[in-house]
C-alpha cells in the first residue's frame, strides 16, 4: 500500500495557516475598537497577535488589504444573523413581528459589538463596500408593509416609517457604543416610539 504523506502535511500546513490569519485579524479588530483606526500600528498588531511585523506581509499585502479581508470575514459572519432577524417573525402580526425584528437586529449587531465599532470608526474611509444598510431598509419594508395590509401603518407614511427605523438602528448603536450601553435595551423604546410617538 503506497499512503501520500503529503495530503495530511499539506491539511496542517492550511490549517495553521488559517490559525494566524485569524489571529492576525482577531488582533487588528480588537486594537483598532480600542484606539481607532489611525492609532494603531502594523508592529502592534503583529505583536498582539503573536508574530513578526513581517509575518503579516506573509498574509496580507498591506495594511488596507488586513482591513478589508476583516471586514469580509466578519460581515459573512453577521449575514446569518441578520437573514435569521428578517424570518424569525413571520407568522406575527405587526407589531410583535416589528418588536422581534428589532430586538433580533440589535441582538445580532451586538454579537459582533468590536467589528461594528470598527464598521462605525472606518465608515467615511470606504474600505469595503457593505450592502448591510439596504438589508436593514429591505427588512423593516416587508414588517411595514404587513403594518399596512393590517391597516394599522397609513400607506402615504410607510416609507417614512421605515426609513426612521433604519436610521433608529445607526443612532442607537453610535451612542451605545460611545457610552458602552447595550444595543438591545433600546430595541423596545425605539419601536413603541415609533408607533406611539413622543408625547406625553
Amino acid at each position: 500500500m503506497n499512503f501520500d504523506s503529503r495530503k495530511p502535511r499539506a491539511d496542517l500546513r492550511d490549517h495553521l495557516r488559517e490559525t494566524v490569519r485569524t489571529s492576525i485579524l482577531d488582533a487588528a479588530e480588537e486594537l483598532i475598537a480600542a484606539n481607532g483606526l489611525h492609532e494603531v500600528a502594523l508592529a502592534q498588531i503583529a505583536r498582539r497577535a503573536g508574530v513578526a511585523v513581517g509575518t503579516l506581509y506573509n498574509y496580507f499585502a498591506d495594511r488596507d488589504a488586513m482591513i478589508i479581508e476583516l471586514f469580509e470575514r466578519r460581515r459573512e459572519s453577521l449575514r446569518p444573523l441578520m437573514a435569521a432577524a428578517r424570518t424569525n417573525g413571520k407568522a406575527l402580526a405587526f407589531e410583535p413581528r416589528l418588536r422581534l425584528l428589532m430586538r433580533d437586529l440589535l441582538g445580532a449587531l451586538e454579537s459582533h459589538r468590536r467589528f461594528v465599532k470598527v464598521a462605525v470608526e472606518t465608515e467615511y474611509h470606504k474600505r469595503s463596500p457593505s450592502t448591510t444598510a439596504k438589508d436593514l431598509q429591505a427588512a423593516f419594508e416587508e414588517v411595514v408593509a404587513v403594518g399596512v395590509d393590517e391597516g394599522v401603518i397609513a400607506r402615504a407614511t410607510a416609507p417614512l416609517l421605515t426609513m426612521l427605523l433604519a436610521g433608529a438602528i445607526k443612532a442607537v448603536i453610535m451612542r451605545r457604543i460611545a457610552d458602552g450601553g447595550d444595543f438591545v435595551a433600546d430595541a423596545d423604546p425605539i419601536v413603541s416610539l415609533m408607533l406611539d410617538g413622543a408625547r406625553a
